[in-house]
């Protein structure tokens, strides 16, 4: 019982690298995307999901890794694995950017 509490305070203290949907989008102008055409946007916002898709399974391996080399107690494993926190808050800003203008002047041309 005591061993298990010392390696998940050991775990806490490595810094995970915090779970994909844990990560707040970044600010991202839709400014870009207003003189596109509306197919164009959709075509990008498809992309940018799937982008996402692999950023986040890139994220969740490298937090797997950690939590498993921090059970191995190695300190500070963490530091030497891929993050992608700010890739992740890019693609979903970008994301939020794109389906706001998609919204705003596609939609309303149905």
């Amino acid at each position: 019982m005591k061993k298990g509490i010392i390696v998940i305070t050991l775990a806490m203290l490595v810094g995970c690298a915090a779970a994909p949907s844990s990560i707040q989008p970044a600010s991202v102008s839709r400014i870009p995307y207003t003189a596109m055409a509306c197919r164009n946007v959709e075509m990008l916002l498809t992309q940018e999901i799937s982008n996402l898709e692999g950023l986040s399974g890139e994220q969740r391996a490298s937090r797997n890794w950690v939590l498993a080399l921090s059970l191995l107690i190695i300190p500070r494993i963490g530091a030497l694995t891929d993050n992608q926190e700010d890739e992740i808050a890019q693609s979903k800003g970008k994301i939020i950017a794109m389906q706001d203008e998609f919204t705003r002047r596609c939609l309303d041309d149905d």
